[in-house]
């Protein structure tokens, strides 16, 4: 039996035939970025705080130093990733810097600002980086929650998933992969809780790592998203997944060795992909 992640699907979705590559060649291998570095050390340093906020005290959260806690988790970060590219350094010392001042100011607004966001009466933390492990149409499902709270009175559930951006999101929010990774957990949450599916609301909790300051609007860091997720919404969620496993799965849950695959050839989806430059691996060019 295979193992399904929603970013699978997001793969396949752009382009199935990375998704052959990637998962049946088993040819993907990740890079890191200081993109990617920030964004792992800023999750830490948030959910600490989340933590420590709904498990001890508020003030005792209040007494972290959130400025020397992305340092120490940014510079930790990167030497992970520097030590999996065999030394290979993407960054440099003045980039990493302006990314701790960066992430300094976001964390350090959010402290002051955190009762807007989360609150702690009547709320408890279910939890944090949870673990759905799940089957379905007979494959596993992985995925991982970053925030995970419960409404002691209500019995209400919220799934809080952190992102971090550049200066907040746009196009995103009408990207369905997105919205639909959400929904995939809000799903699974149902059913591991017994929970219908209207008492459980979804969250996307962007964290900006630049804000205009001098703008005449009130800078704020942090950004709210809550996408739809109504029935309407998680039939077509869940009419992805299906397509998905129909296209890429055999019914016994093991890949589908002989299905078409094909190159989309998107150009926003080339630019990135990381067989982009690799002619023996793929020789489509996005040009659309």
């Amino acid at each position: 039996m295979e193992r399904i992640s929603w970013s699978q699907i997001q793969t396949w979705t752009s382009c199935p035939y990375k998704w052959k590559l990637n998962y049946i060649y088993k040819l993907r291998e990740f890079s890191d970025s200081i993109y990617t570095v920030y964004g792992k050390a800023l999750h830490t340093v948030l959910q600490n705080y989340i933590t420590t906020m709904y498990t001890v005290s508020i003030k005792a959260a209040d007494k972290i130093d959130m400025s020397a806690s992305i340092v120490e988790e940014l510079r930790k970060e990167y030497g992970k990733a520097v030590s999996a590219a065999k030394g290979k350094h993407f960054s440099t010392q003045s980039e990493l810097t302006e990314f701790c001042i960066q992430g300094s100011k976001a964390l350090e607004w959010f402290k002051k600002k955190r009762s807007n966001y989360f609150f702690k009466k009547n709320w408890e933390l279910l939890g944090i980086e949870m673990e759905i492990n799940s089957v379905y149409r007979n494959l596993d499902v992985l995925g991982y929650l970053d925030v995970v709270l419960r409404n002691t009175e209500t019995g209400k559930i919220k799934i809080i998933d952190i992102k971090t951006s550049t200066r907040g999101w746009k196009k995103e929010k009408s990207d369905p992969m997105k919205r639909g990774q959400l929904l995939f957990y809000k799903k699974f949450i149902a059913e591991k809780y017994d929970v219908p599916f209207d008492d459980i609301e979804i969250e996307f909790f962007i964290v900006k790592r630049l804000v205009f300051e001098n703008s005449d609007f009130p800078v704020r860091y942090v950004q709210i998203f809550e996408p739809p997720s109504g029935n309407i919404s998680m039939n077509k969620m869940k009419k992805q997944l299906d397509i998905f496993i129909d296209e890429c799965f055999t019914k016994e849950g093991e890949y589908n060795t002989e299905g078409e695959y094909k190159k989309l050839g998107l150009i926003n989806n080339c630019i990135w992909c990381e067989y982009a430059n690799r002619p023996d691996m793929c020789d489509k060019k996005g040009t659309v």
